[in-house]
């Protein structure tokens, strides 16, 4: 028995008229190249009689924008602008516009319904758009192609079609006699895949999936935003990666920057100033991010279902290969805000040798930083692989020693300095920087501290009450005084 909808407050208007002469709901941004993601909530705004303004979002300039990071701080793209904020995501988008009213149904005609709704937006996101997008993907040009990856990932999507077309063998749609939004976000995630890979031999295991989607995009609301869909004839093939989603390339003045940052400080500022063709070609790679980030997720699944397990997995050529470009990239999207235009137009920061320190400090070491604790990670789990554990993870010499050079890049010290570290000015003199600086590196060596006495044996009071560990509280204590 459905029970009741309760906890909702809906804006009702009687005449479906009103709805389409009210002003747009507000304006969703979107990529291009994954628009299937914004197809959710146009198709559910043409069931519901809304209005939606619409605007391309430009993934290479636009994510660099101040005003867009002001608005949308996560980056989360596509994203609905409306008069009381951002809303992200494309499911969150969709359910919003949903729920905009309730006399359609389009959240279930219950509380139980939205339960169903709810469960079947999340196999969309996890079950069949992960592979499905890991599969499709390299067909858009959008990633590289690894085939056994997607040989993983073409296995994948039959699980959950199979699982789709269980559902559909006992009601027209999937929760019941009636569309809802769970019926929307499915539709615009299997276009891709029924349009471009599933071709009539695929589709023959599936023919309860193929008639619903079928009968779904011939409906009027779907047609006009995703116009006529032809299905498959021919399996489509790998495309090379599109220029704005190719990972930074490595080039030779990274090799150099370890020779670079024994030069005088302002050597280094002069040629972080002349370098801004590497940050160029960056950009915004948030899907091509993701799409590598699921790849490795999807391959190690696959190696871990196959008894693989720790350092065996990670050592892996594929994930090896695909942690790699991973971090290529990462490390690409980190630097590129670092080296604005106007750069070289502000001779006048010599004049402030604190300030000098900063730009020599910030898109590389927030670069070198994140490098780093991907190394430690890596290398923990490696070793974890190798039986090692606790204490002795943490005494581990190749381990001690990135430990202490992440902590030297986060107190905004030279990488390599064969030199005293830079002297603490007074907390006056200093505005906070170093100050800052040496709370977040005391608090590391509190964080390893920890660590290393609990992987000794030692809990809770214990660890609290150790001398070395009340020693760097109090420094720390001390520190946050003289912010």
């Amino acid at each position: 028995v459905c029970s009741p909808l309760r906890g909702r407050v809906y804006l009702r208007i009687a005449s479906c008229d009103r709805f389409a002469m009210s002003p747009p709901v507000g304006t969703l941004h979107y990529i291009e190249q994954t628009l299937y993601k914004a197809e959710k909530a146009l198709i559910v705004a043409k069931f519901n009689g809304l209005a939606l303004d619409q605007k391309k979002f430009d993934a290479q300039k636009d994510a660099r924008k101040p005003e867009f990071i002001a608005k949308n701080p996560t980056g989360k793209v596509p994203y609905l602008e409306t008069d009381m904020g951002c809303i992200f995501t494309s499911n969150a988008i969709a359910r919003y516009i949903a729920r905009c009213r309730a006399d359609t149904a389009l959240y279930g005609k219950c509380f139980d319904d939205e339960g169903q709704i709810d469960t079947w937006l999340e196999f969309c996101t996890h079950e069949l758009e992960v592979p499905l997008m890991t599969w499709v993907y390299p067909v858009m040009g959008l990633m590289e192609d690894i085939p056994k990856v997607t040989a993983d990932a073409q296995a994948d999507v039959k699980k959950a079609l199979t699982a789709l077309e269980g559902q559909l063998k006992s009601s027209k749609y999937l929760v019941g006699d009636f569309l809802t939004l769970a019926d929307i976000a499915l539709v615009c995630a299997l276009r891709e895949g029924f349009v471009r890979v599933f071709d009539a031999a695929f589709r023959k295991a599936f023919p309860k999936v193929s008639a619903w989607f079928e009968g779904c995009v011939a409906m009027p609301q779907f047609n006009s935003v995703l116009g006529t869909v032809k299905l498959c004839a021919t399996t489509e093939k790998p495309q090379p990666v599109l220029k704005e989603f190719l990972p930074p390339v490595r080039s030779e003045k990274k090799k150099e920057e370890p020779a670079k940052k024994e030069a005088p400080k302002q050597e280094a500022s002069k040629a972080a100033a002349k370098a801004p063709a590497p940050a160029a070609p960056t950009g915004d790679n948030s899907v091509a991010i993701t799409a590598v980030g699921d790849q490795i997720r999807v391959l190690k699944e696959k190696l871990k279902a196959e008894g693989l397990s720790g350092k065996k997995i990670n050592d892996h050529d594929e994930v090896k290969k695909l942690v790699a470009q991973l971090q290529a990239m990462k490390e690409g999207a980190a630097a590129a805000p670092v080296v604005p235009a106007a750069a070289p137009a502000a001779p006048a920061a010599a004049a402030a040798p604190a300030a000098a320190a900063a730009p020599a400090a910030g898109g590389d070491a927030e670069a070198q930083i994140t490098a780093v604790g991907d190394q430690i990670r890596v290398l923990k789990e490696k070793l974890k692989g190798e039986g090692l554990s606790g204490k002795k993870i943490n005494d581990h010499d190749e381990v001690k020693k990135l430990v202490a050079q992440l902590q030297e890049l986060k107190s905004g010290a030279p990488a390599a300095p064969a030199a005293a570290p830079v002297p603490t000015p007074p907390a006056p003199a200093a505005g906070g920087g170093s100050i800052d600086a040496q709370i977040t590196a005391v608090g590391d060596e509190i964080r390893t501290l920890k660590e290393k006495l609990k992987g000794e044996g030692l809990s809770g009071k214990k660890i609290n009450d150790h001398d070395e560990v009340k020693a760097l509280v109090a420094k720390l204590t001390e520190l946050k005084a003289k912010q």
